[in-house]
């Protein structure tokens, strides 16, 4: 393994879209930009709001048409269709589709869990109830308040449902190698590498394939911040002195090459499968 991890590990960023299984598979995410998510919003709310007006109509034109003149079934009948236009099915499209709606699949856009898993009923019917009050009662403005001061651009029903919008489309595939430092791959091979979240491993890799593009200081800074935030996964801690990007590089290096590995157990169980399907009886072959 140490011979394997000297060499130049060739590192991919993912596109978004291998996120798309619907389960909590740890794939790389990005969450989905301010912009995008309110294009698609808007989107939602001149659909919803189009859709609330009609059924609003058509329930006056049936409450005149029977001559109904109670005002408090009226007002009944009113908060009833309101409920079911602006919460049910909205969260009923989002709980069936998985996370999307008709402005995120236009923007390529999707709602999943933080830990990249599929959102439940539970999770849309929460984000649901705040959307009213986020979105549809302020005209969106609060939700682009928050927003704006959430680092993954995060409203206030995806952090009480512990959700996050992911951008489902991607261009190819940029390569970089990444050098795993000779120096730690004494540590590095005996290191405990628990599982990455997601959104990490992406940070981490798309750090280190654009870090040349910063400057000292932005990118010292960007180092530590990675590897503080990664550092509770690995043990024992990289020995003292180890320069935070080298960190993060031997860290890469390790999963990627786990993953060598796996895809070639894989590949080799695949073939002695066929293999044993395909032999006839008395050593014969197809």
């Amino acid at each position: 393994m140490v011979d394997s991890i000297v060499g130049t590990v060739c590192a991919t960023i993912v596109p978004v879209s291998t996120l798309v299984t619907g389960e909590a598979v740890a794939l790389d995410v990005r969450a989905a930009s301010l912009g995008a998510r309110a294009v698609s919003c808007a989107i939602d709310f001149v659909v919803y709001g189009i859709a609330y007006s009609a059924i609003m109509f058509s329930a006056a034109w049936v409450i005149d048409w029977s001559t109904i003149v109670d005002s408090l079934l009226g007002r009944t009948l009113t908060l009833l269709l309101t409920v079911l236009t602006l919460v049910l099915i909205p969260c009923t499209v989002e709980a069936l589709t998985r996370g999307r709606s008709l402005g995120r699949l236009i923007c390529g856009l999707r709602i999943v869990r933080e830990d990249g898993g599929a959102i439940t009923f539970r999770h849309a019917f929460i984000r649901a109830l705040l959307w009213q009050f986020e979105v549809f009662a302020t005209g969106g403005g609060l939700a682009a308040l928050v927003g704006l001061l959430s680092p993954q651009s995060k409203r206030i029903g995806d952090y009480l449902a512990g959700t996050l919008a992911v951008n489902e489309r991607a261009g190819m595939p940029r390569f970089a190698r990444i050098a795993v430092p000779q120096h730690l791959v004494p540590w590095i091979s005996r290191a405990d590498v628990s599982p990455i979240p997601a959104g990490l491993h992406y940070r981490m890799v798309q750090f280190l394939v654009t870090a040349e593009q910063r400057t000292p200081a932005s990118r010292l800074d960007r180092a530590i911040e990675l590897a503080e935030e990664v550092n509770p996964f690995i043990a024992p801690a990289p020995p003292p002195g180890t320069h935070p990007e080298e960190f993060l590089a031997a860290i890469i290096g390790r999963t990627r090459h786990e993953y060598t590995l796996r895809m070639q157990r894989s590949a080799r169980s695949t073939e002695a499968f066929r293999a044993r399907v395909g032999a006839l009886p008395f050593g014969q072959r197809l």
